[in-house]
């Protein structure tokens, strides 16, 4: 498994967008596509994702695990890619091929995101980090 962490900076400060276009990029090569998030940004992603990216049509639902592009508050048994925008979630043990982690600016969270980056080395995944500007 291939776990990403995606650091925000500079244009792409705002998680609900890079997990838009992430999403455009993920599907429709990847059949499944979860995202995890907070229940108080589940309807903002989700009337985001009718907009985001401009001109596409992503197929997605909210606790719907007949929808391609699934928005919940915990990760499903299984994807092809997983887009997680709760740090404080825990670690999914579900089966997936790729993991995206976004890493907000606030020292707070990225504390948090630091022992997820040990605790999925601890299982095995090949790391990666990425800074977006």
């Amino acid at each position: 498994m291939r776990v990403d962490f995606y650091e925000l900076s500079g244009r792409f400060d705002d998680p609900l967008f890079v997990a838009c276009v992430l999403v455009g990029r993920a599907w429709p090569k990847a059949a499944s596509v979860a995202i995890v998030a907070p229940a108080a940004q589940l309807k903002t992603l989700d009337e985001r994702l009718w907009q985001e990216p401009e001109g596409r049509f992503l197929p997605h639902g909210i606790d719907q695990a007949e929808a391609p592009i699934q928005l919940s508050e915990r990760a499903p048994e299984q994807a092809e890619v997983l887009i997680n925008l709760d740090p404080a979630s825990p670690l999914p043990t579900g089966r997936f091929e790729r993991v995206l982690e976004l890493v907000p600016s606030d020292e707070q969270t990225r504390a948090l995101l630091r022992q997820r980056w040990m605790d999925w080395k601890q299982r095995g995944a090949e790391v990666n980090h990425h800074v977006l500007k």
